[in-house]
């Protein structure tokens, strides 16, 4: 098992800078190494999702994963973002104040931190709050809220729960599109992180805007992901 030792890297499709970026990994997640190849680490992490990193941005780090991240940080000479993973000697090395650290084991309602990152640039294969596509913006808040998801939209339509219509949907219920996935606020609204609008926004489904007739034509259903025992 490796951990990632910087703010945030791309996972890429092959072992090549100017290969397409996937996905990212951030700040103390945990890998497994499958191979190398060419200056590249071929990994896997929790969600299954393979792919290459560069091998000086994976490390040993010392000790267990205490905490993670409840606001993106900026130090001396260290950027970590919503999310990261640290262990107590790293926080307090980092000089990181008590308020932004939140014991690892803690569950949250996803639609309560949702909307903390309206405005956040949409980005291909980003899974941070520096920049989010759309799966990645609704696996982050599961994940910090103590549930794991699949890194890709289509697979986690997959993995959910079929929820008959929006008149059976709940807030935090993943509502899906062709290639796309949005979060359910209630009352038809939704939030994403789509190029539409360049980065994560509210739109409600039902104000007969161009965009919202738009994304009903390409509407594919509603999952409900159970189990997740959310605290908040």
């Amino acid at each position: 098992m490796k951990r990632v030792n910087f703010g945030v890297v791309d996972l890429r499709r092959g072992p090549r800078f100017r290969s397409e970026r996937t996905s990212q990994l951030i700040y103390g997640e945990g890998v497994k190494v499958l191979g190398s190849e060419e200056g590249y680490l071929r990994v896997v992490g929790a969600d299954g999702y393979e792919g290459y990193v560069q091998k000086t941005l994976l490390g040993v780090l010392d000790g267990e994963r205490a905490f993670k991240l409840a606001a993106r940080f900026v130090g001396d000479g260290v950027q970590l973002p919503f999310g990261s993973y640290l262990s107590e000697a790293e926080a307090k090395s980092h000089g990181i104040p008590k308020k932004l650290l939140v014991p690892i084991e803690r569950k949250f309602d996803p639609t309560a931190l949702a909307e903390r990152f309206l405005g956040v640039p949409y980005l291909w294969g980003g899974t941070s709050d520096f920049g989010y596509d759309c799966s990645g913006f609704t696996q982050r808040l599961f994940r910090y809220s103590g549930k794991e998801l699949p890194r890709n939209a289509g697979w986690q339509r997959d993995a959910g729960a079929r929820v008959k219509d929006f008149d059976h949907a709940r807030r935090g219920d993943l509502v899906f599109f062709s290639g796309h996935v949005a979060m359910h606020l209630g009352g038809r609204k939704i939030i994403h992180a789509n190029l539409r609008n360049g980065g994560v926004s509210v739109t409600d489904l039902s104000d007969g805007s161009e965009y919202s007739r738009y994304l009903m034509t390409i509407f594919q259903g509603i999952r409900r992901f159970e189990g997740a025992n959310f605290t908040g």
